[in-house]
């Protein structure tokens, strides 16, 4: 999970909710529940067990729960084969296991976490291949 001198910076265990803002500066790994606004320049883990309801605005964003609302990743998203989202993902690439769900428009962009509101109108769709 943590890349390089990346450490992981904290975690929440399946049970624990938070509602609100969460922000971290390394890789955090997330198997609780948080509703609300993720923020960070490094890697989130969700966890199977992991649910996120809101936004994600992350570096790299790897999934293997649930999540419900918008990621934005400035580097990848990855989807687990456990992983079932309902979200529209706007990220420079898109890696889906065999298994996993996705329901929600994708954007691949090259910019920032934070697509200008000219990008989020116009529909995209691309696949990577292997």
């Amino acid at each position: 999970m943590a890349r390089n001198s990346d450490a992981l910076n904290g975690f929440l265990d399946p049970g624990c909710t938070v509602r609100g803002d969460l922000e971290f500066e390394s890789s955090f790994r997330l198997d609780g529940k948080v509703e609300g606004v993720i923020r960070s320049a490094a890697e989130l883990l969700i966890g199977e067990s992991g649910v996120v309801e809101g936004e994600i605005e992350v570096a790299r964003c790897v999934i293997g729960g649930t999540v419900r609302g918008t990621i934005r990743a400035s580097a990848s998203v990855q989807l687990l084969a456990t992983a079932k989202v309902w979200a529209d993902v706007h990220a420079p690439a898109l890696v889906m296991e065999e298994g996993a769900f996705l329901e929600g428009q994708v954007a691949m962009e090259k910019s920032s976490p934070k697509a200008t509101s000219a990008s989020r109108n116009k529909p995209a769709l691309k696949a990577a291949k292997p």
